[in-house]
């Protein structure tokens, strides 16, 4: 859906638009929008999420008495169902069940991206907590929101691209497919963004949407955990949508805040008067507006002063009315009846004309229909009978049932299509022959009457006709070389990506296939002017890991009409048998020969059988102990407890040495290290390349428990001896010291760290730093 900028007009009521735009909302909003909190069965923390949700009632009741609480264990299909019909806000706290996850696929989503309610699951005709059951998209799709509703899902799994605790953190494309999977239905339904947050359920949330102007990606940004990380993508589920992702770190990692949505709605759209609807009677009459007669034989008299002349003056009418009649009230008398009230001068559709009183007269419905959402995909489409957004479907939202017309115009005015109905959604779908257009903009042009005449009301919208596909780009040029990537969830090169761009705004996809051409995994990313990176994972579309081998990416540029481009291809291999290469701990120290710190225990984890070479080298590369060589395994996680020793059984010097574990199936190969480092004291500086008088600060880890604080000798060139300095406790094995080097001569300084371990001996570890 777009908003865009309407053109209106209202004939029938002269000085009144009946589309004007709305004030913004005061903090009490005029039309008292409807909130609804459901609180689903979720076991042990449903109590917990009914102090939550109770939280967001405290906050919401600020702003509107219309506030809906659905809770566990009373929270069944039938009564949310109804909660959220007409709601602005939707709020959700409970158990959430997406896709892709660890369960059973159904490619109807019955089950997922929906809320977890009460239902007797169990036969013995009560609800409780502990009785859940899911309903998924097809159940979503039926629900009733108000216009540009808002869907806040708090403390979800799935809906945010996290997985429930305990599971295996996802991927990028795990977490994106999870967004907008969760968003879809609910978008599909009449919500305009759905926003996910697996950590908070903030009062901000509320707060913001009522005592905001802002766009609803400003306000969602504005959020008290916004963490600046933001990944933007186009939808797949919903086209013309577009979803972002909040990722606690840049790696990305942990999704736990997420919006899918039009980014252009506005809090005032959500919350604001301008989404009242138009179709019922008002308080008091509208001048000029609309009225019908109390009762049959209602007189209309031929003079002001016949109408506020007592009754027994005799004044004769001029005519009678049926309370079946339309009165149109043109305008206001200065004087009153005798009854004190109003006067209006008054004619019908019939041609009577004439004074009617107040007092015999209804105020009836005078408020023009209004156009609330308008639905138009991208706003663009492509009539080149390649299959593809080859025609343009539009449905317009009024603001109550009415008679109305859709046209088609190019720029000279004349009609290309048209439809026509009566309804509260005016809808048409423009099916152009192929190649019977122009490149250009076109324009549709509502008119819409309601049941009391009032308008007809217009208003009208680009349609833009685009049959030119874009050219894409892919940032390596003729991609000669075939990259490797390892794919298998330990973190270490588990994605592949391709920088690429568009010379048109819209989105490239990626769709990897295998030797034996079966899809193995599909991918997109949004482009702009600034181009963007399409990523994959190594994951199928169901979610499983993608077979070792070579696959073919087919990257193709789609723009907003939906051409597409000529495809560029580009190879990569997959290889994922081998991961997950750990050390126990990243410092120890056998070397003194007590039985603290004495190992360090290096692991792997083969996916599927490998020949592996693992092996232990020093700074320079060499090796100095070999755990296996060309050894043929199978699946499983193998493990090494390293006692410092070389090959040769000695203890091997002080010093930091990596860890490499090289498997091979025969065709592909995969390397991967990590390091550890046998010493008394891990010391860092925050500077490397100190002078002379500055101040450094010295940060030293201790690799076992210690009976004393460390100290730092410093053995500065030119000076006798040393002088020394006390480290303070920042954890329980790290300290810190903040020192001034003195003035001396250059060269070579020596940092000794040394304290007294908890068995009683001395450690130490000496560093050397050039100093200038």
């Amino acid at each position: 859906m777009r908003k865009i900028a309407l053109a209106l007009v209202a004939a029938l009521l002269a000085g009144v638009s009946a589309f004007a735009p709305a004030a913004a909302p005061a903090a009490h909003a005029a039309i008292n929008p409807k909130v609804a909190i459901i609180v689903g069965a979720t076991h042990s923390v449903t109590s917990t999420y009914r102090s939550y949700a109770d939280q967001v009632y405290a906050e919401a009741v600020k702003y509107t008495t219309n506030v809906v609480k659905v809770y566990s264990p009373n929270a069944t299909w039938s009564k949310v169902k109804a909660a959220v019909n007409g709601a602005s806000i939707i709020v959700y706290l409970g158990h959430g069940n997406g896709w892709p996850s660890p369960y059973t696929y159904d490619p109807n989503y019955t089950t997922k991206d929906g809320f977890g309610l009460n239902a007797d699951t169990n036969g013995d005709g009560k609800l409780s907590d502990n009785e859940n059951k899911y309903y998924g998209e097809p159940y979503i799709d039926d629900l009733t929101p108000a216009p540009n509703a808002v869907v806040l899902l708090f403390h979800l799994c799935y809906a945010s691209g996290n997985s429930e605790p305990g599971q295996t953190a996802p991927s990028l494309s795990t977490a994106k497919q999870r967004v907008d999977n969760y968003g879809s239905a609910f978008l599909k339904a009449g919500a305009r963004a759905v926003i996910a947050n697996g950590h908070s359920h903030d009062p901000y949330y509320i707060r913001a949407l009522f005592t905001t102007k802002q766009t609803i990606e400003q306000y969602w940004r504005g959020a008290p955990d916004f963490k600046n990380h933001v990944l933007s993508y186009a939808s797949t589920r919903r086209p013309g949508y577009t979803y972002l992702m909040d990722p606690d770190s840049a790696a990305p990692s942990g999704f736990y805040r997420s919006i899918v949505g039009k980014m252009s709605l506005t809090t005032e759209q959500v919350t604001g008067a301008s989404y009242a609807g138009t179709g019922g009677d008002p308080s008091t009459f509208v001048v000029p507006g609309n009225a019908s007669p109390l009762a049959d034989g209602t007189p209309v008299f031929g003079s002001v002063e016949d109408a506020a002349a007592l009754p027994e003056a005799g004044a004769v009418p001029v005519a009678t009315l049926a309370t079946s009649d339309k009165v149109r009230l043109d305008a206001k008398e200065t004087p009153l009846a005798a009854d004190g009230s109003p006067i209006f001068r008054v004619h019908t559709d019939g041609g009577t004309e004439g004074w009617m009183t107040g007092t015999a007269l209804k105020p009836r419905d005078s408020a023009a229909p209004r156009l609330w959402t308008v639905e138009d995909g991208t706003g663009a489409f492509s009539p080149n009978g390649d299959g593809s957004q080859d025609t343009f479907p539009l449905s317009l939202r009024l603001s109550e049932s009415a008679s109305w017309t859709l046209n088609v115009r190019d720029g000279d005015g004349a009609t290309l299509a048209t439809a026509n109905g009566t309804g509260e959604t005016a809808a048409l779908t423009w099916s152009p022959a192929s190649g019977s257009l122009s490149d250009g903009t076109y324009r549709w042009v509502l008119t819409a009457e309601d049941a009391w005449d009032n308008g007809p009301s217009e208003a009208d919208g680009p349609i833009v006709v685009d049959t030119r596909a874009p050219n894409v780009s892919v940032a390596d040029a003729d991609g000669t070389t075939v990259p490797q990537f390892t794919p298998n969830g330990d973190g270490s090169r588990d994605t592949i990506g391709f920088a690429v761009s568009s010379d048109e705004p819209g989105t490239v996809t990626g769709t990897a296939k295998d030797a034996a051409d079966t899809t193995t995994g599909s991918f997109v990313v949004s482009v702009g002017s600034s181009g963007g990176t399409l990523t994959w994972d190594g994951r199928t579309p169901s979610g499983s890991w993608a077979k070792d081998g070579i696959h073919t990416i087919r990257i193709v540029a789609r723009d907003r009409a939906g051409n597409a481009s000529e495809a560029q291809t580009r190879n990569v291999e997959l290889y994922g048998a081998l991961g997950f290469v750990k050390t126990s701990t990243s410092l120890f120290f056998p070397q003194d020969g007590d039985p603290l710190a004495k190992t360090a225990t290096q692991s792997f984890v083969l996916r599927s059988a490998a020949t592996v070479t693992w092996v232990m080298t020093d700074d320079s590369g060499s090796p100095v102990r070999t755990m296996k060589t060309e050894a043929a395994l199978a699946a499983g996680t193998y493990t090494f407890a390293w006692d410092g020793r070389n090959d040769a059984g000695a203890f091997v010097p002080r010093g930091l040495y990596y860890v490499s574990v090289t498997a091979t199936n025969g065709t592909q190969t995969s390397t991967q290290r990590t390091s550890v480092r046998a010493d008394a004291f891990r010391v860092t500086f925050s500077d490397a390349t100190p002078a002379r008088g500055q101040k450094i600060t010295i940060t030293a880890t201790t690799a076992e428990g210690l009976d004393t604080t460390p100290r730092v000798r410093v053995y500065q060139p030119g000076l006798s001896g040393y002088w020394s300095a006390t480290f303070s406790k920042v954890s329980a094995t790290s300290y810190k010291v903040t020192i001034t080097l003195k003035s001396s001569g250059t060269g070579t300084a020596t940092f000794k760290v040394y304290a007294q371990d908890s068995n009683g001996k001395g450690q130490y570890t000496n560093v050397l730093l050039p100093l200038h």
